[in-house]
C-alpha cells in the first residue's frame, strides 16, 4: 500500500496550488504597497484577505495528506494571547476592576470624558461599569488583526508542510525588487525631506512630517524593516540555488563560468541582482537600526553558510559570494555606513526621544503589572503618562517588548513569552530533523535569519505594527516552523514493531 516519506514535494504543482502561493504573494504585496496599510481602507480588506486565505489553505489541507504539524503549542499559546486580549474587554463592576487594575481609574478619568463627567462632576452617578482596556475600539482592531493573521499563519504552516517553499521564493523576491526600485526612484527623483514637498508615490503627501519617508512607507524605519525580513530570504535562496546548482558541476573555471550562462545559473544571477537591490535600497534608507541588523543577519548567514561547507574550497567560495553581495551595495549606494553608526551618541536627538518615551513607558508598566493598559492604547495612555519632550506626543514606544508590557502585562506578556519560546523550540527541531532538501534548508535558514533581524530592529522600532509588514512576518514564520513535504510514493507500509 501507499507510504509516506518525507523528501521533496512533487514539482508539478496543480493550479489550485499555484493560485494559493500567488494569492499569498498578493497579499504580501498589498500589505506593504499600501503604504504599510497602517489605513483602515488597506488594513480592513488586508486582514479579511488574510483570514480568508488562511481558512482557504486550511481546507485544502484536510483533503490531502500532510505531515503532522507540530505547531498546536505554537497556535495555542497565540491563543492565550488572543483570549488575553478578549478578557481585556469585558466590562467589569468598578470595584473588581480596581482590584485588578488599581491605576485604572485615574487613567480612565485622564483619558476618557465620559467616565470622568460620571465620576468627577458633583452629584455624579457611581462609577461605571468599564473594561481593563482604556479604549474598546483600539483593543478590538488588534485582536482582529492578531485573529486574522494567526489564522494565516495556521494555513500557510499546513500549506507550505504540503507544497514546499520553493514556488514562493521568486515572486516574493519579485515584490522586494519592485519596492527597492520605488525606493531608489523616488528619492533619486522626489528627494526624502516631506518638508520639501515630497510625495509618496509623487502624489500621497505623508500626514505626520517629523519621519523621513521612503518608497511607500512614511517612516524610512518601516521600509528597513520590511528589507530586513526579505533580504536575508533572498540571500537564502541565492546560497541554496548555487549549492544544488553547483553540486555536479566540475570544479574548473570554465566549466563554472558555463554554468553560469545555463538557465540555472541565470536564475542565480536574477537572484544575486534582487537581493543587492534591496540591500542597496535599505543601506539609502540611512536608517541605524535596518543598517546595524542587516550586519548582524549577514555575519549570521556567513557563519552558518561556512560551518555547513566541509572543504575549504567551498567555504572560501560562500565567503567570497557573501563579500560580494555585501560589497556591491555598499559601492553602489554610497552610503557611509561606518560614519552613519559612529554618530550615535547618547545626546542624540534620535536617542534622546527613545530614552524619553521608554522612561514613561516603565512607568506604565509599573502601573499596570498584571492586566496593562489594553492592547493598541499605549498612544492614549500616554496622554497621562508622557513627562518629557512635550512638544511631541508618543504614539509607539519604539520598542515593542516594552509597549507589550504596558498594554498586556502578565495577561498578555506571559503567553507572547511562551509563544516565542515554543515557536524557537520548534524552529530548533525542524533544522535538527534534517529533512529537508538543500534548497529547502536555505530558504528556513534565510527566513529565520529575517526572523533574529527583525525582532533585533524591535527593540528600537515598531516596524511590526504596520500590517503590511506583519504579514510579511507571518510568512517568514510559517516558512521557519512547516515540516518537511511528504510525497506519496509505492511500497508497503512497514509493519510495527
Amino acid at each position: 500500500m501507499p507510504t509516506l516519506t518525507s523528501t521533496r514535494p512533487d514539482p508539478a504543482l496543480d493550479h489550485r496550488a499555484r493560485s494559493l502561493f500567488l494569492a499569498t504573494v498578493v497579499m504580501v504585496a498589498w500589505g506593504v504597497l499600501a503604504f504599510g496599510s497602517p489605513y483602515a481602507w488597506a488594513y480592513v480588506p488586508l486582514a479579511t484577505g488574510c483570514a480568508a486565505l488562511g481558512l482557504v489553505l486550511f481546507w485544502r489541507a484536510r483533503h490531502v495528506s500532510v505531515p503532522k504539524m507540530g505547531d498546536g503549542p505554537v497556535l495555542a499559546a497565540l491563543a492565550l494571547v488572543g483570549a488575553g486580549a478578549a478578557l481585556q474587554l469585558v466590562p467589569l463592576p468598578p470595584g473588581l476592576r480596581e482590584a485588578i487594575s488599581p491605576a485604572s481609574t485615574s487613567l480612565l478619568q485622564a483619558v476618557d470624558l465620559p467616565f470622568a463627567v460620571a465620576t468627577l462632576a458633583p452629584g455624579g452617578s457611581p462609577a461605571p461599569w468599564h473594561p481593563l482596556t482604556v479604549s474598546t475600539a483600539a483593543t478590538l482592531k488588534s485582536l482582529a488583526l492578531l485573529g486574522a493573521f494567526a489564522v494565516l499563519l495556521a494555513g500557510l504552516t499546513s500549506f507550505f508542510s504540503r507544497e514546499g517553499l520553493a514556488p514562493l521564493a521568486p515572486p516574493l523576491l519579485g515584490v522586494g525588487l519592485l519596492l527597492a526600485f520605488v525606493g531608489i526612484v523616488q528619492k533619486a527623483v522626489l528627494g526624502d525631506h516631506a518638508w520639501g514637498g515630497m510625495r509618496i508615490y509623487g502624489f500621497w503627501e505623508p500626514q505626520y512630517k517629523l519621519t523621513t519617508p521612503f518608497g511607500p512607507f512614511v517612516n524610512k524605519n518601516h521600509f528597513a524593516g520590511w528589507m530586513l525580513m526579505v533580504i536575508p530570504l533572498g540571500l537564502g535562496y541565492f546560497l541554496g540555488l548555487a549549492e544544488v546548482g553547483m553540486r555536479g558541476v566540475r570544479r574548473g573555471w570554465r566549466d563554472r563560468l558555463l554554468w553560469l550562462s545555463s538557465h540555472q545559473g541565470g536564475h542565480l544571477q536574477l537572484v544575486f541582482f534582487a537581493t543587492t537591490m534591496m540591500a542597496v535600497s535599505l543601506l539609502m534608507t540611512s536608517s541605524r537600526s535596518g543598517i546595524a541588523c542587516l550586519l548582524v543577519a549577514m555575519a549570521l548567514a556567513a557563519i552558518v553558510a561556512v560551518r555547513r561547507q566541509r572543504s575549504w574550497r567551498g567555504r572560501l567560495v560562500i565567503v567570497a559570494a557573501l563579500a560580494l553581495l555585501a560589497a556591491v551595495p555598499l559601492a553602489w549606494s554610497r552610503v557611509d555606513v561606518v560614519g552613519r553608526i559612529a554618530t550615535v551618541r547618547l545626546n542624540d536627538s534620535s536617542i534622546e526621544l527613545r530614552r524619553a518615551v521608554w522612561h514613561d513607558t516603565l512607568a506604565i508598566v509599573a502601573d499596570f503589572p498584571l492586566t496593562g493598559t489594553g492592547l493598541n492604547t499605549f498612544g492614549i495612555a500616554t496622554a497621562k503618562y508622557q513627562t518629557r519632550l512635550s512638544d511631541l506626543r508618543f504614539r509607539e514606544a519604539h520598542n515593542d517588548y516594552l509597549q507589550l508590557a504596558a498594554e498586556g502585562g502578565l495577561l498578555l506578556g506571559v503567553p507572547a513569552l511562551a509563544a516565542i519560546f515554543l515557536f524557537s523550540r520548534a524552529v530548533r527541531t525542524r533544522f535538527r530533523q534534517s529533512s529537508d532538501d538543500r534548497l529547502s534548508y536555505w530558504l528556513r535558514f534565510g527566513a529565520t535569519t529575517g526572523l533574529v533581524a527583525i525582532a533585533l530592529q524591535s527593540a528600537v522600532e515598531f516596524s511590526l505594527q504596520m500590517p503590511g509588514n506583519a504579514v510579511m512576518f507571518v510568512v517568514l514564520c510559517a516558512t521557519a516552523l512547516h515540516r518537511a513535504p511528504y510525497v506519496r510514493v509505492r511500497g508497503r507500509a512497514p509493519r510495527a514493531a
